[in-house]
């Protein structure tokens, strides 16, 4: 791994995930309840969704390890109690925060390249599947919006900014 993206990431950290489509950041958003889907039912809160025209969340990156070409983190909601909801996968792949309790597998950020706006990667869960979107379709919001998931949908790249 790059000296430069270990001594800028090989630690504990709170930042931002954006993905990257069409040439673009995509905010990551929390769901809420208040989400209303067409298909008859509410969604619960703090499913990870990209879309939106807000800033994207603020996330606590805990360095765990690190191989040659993987950073290790478990990543979790600043401030969201004690213990922290960590980030975690349903069963059916879905990305989500969870009680500390109930998440115990960290994330591994894969480094492409890195630039002046932050660190161009993959995201992956414990078992390397990387990070996919799926259009949320149709969306109250009219806005075009995504659930993540590690089972299906279309790969997507992020770029991970360390908060000044």
């Amino acid at each position: 791994m790059d000296q430069v993206i270990q001594d800028s990431y090989g630690e504990s950290f709170t930042g931002r995930l954006y993905a990257i489509a069409v040439e673009q950041l995509v905010p990551l958003r929390l769901s809420r309840s208040s989400d209303k889907w067409n298909w008859g039912f509410t969604p619960q809160d703090d499913w990870l969704m990209a879309g939106g025209k807000a800033s994207s969340i603020n996330l606590q990156f805990e360095f765990d390890s690190h191989t040659d070409d993987r950073l290790h983190y478990h990543i979790s909601l600043p401030n969201s109690g004690n213990p922290a909801k960590r980030l975690g996968l349903s069963r059916n792949g879905y990305l989500g925060f969870y009680q500390l309790a109930e998440v115990t597998e960290y994330w591994k950020v894969e480094p492409l390249e890195m630039t002046d706006e932050g660190l161009i990667c993959y995201l992956r869960d414990h078992q390397g599947h990387r990070v996919a979107a799926l259009r949320d379709e149709p969306h109250h919001s009219r806005q075009a919006m995504y659930l993540l998931n590690t089972q299906e949908g279309e790969v997507l790249t992020f770029l991970l900014q360390r908060n000044a």
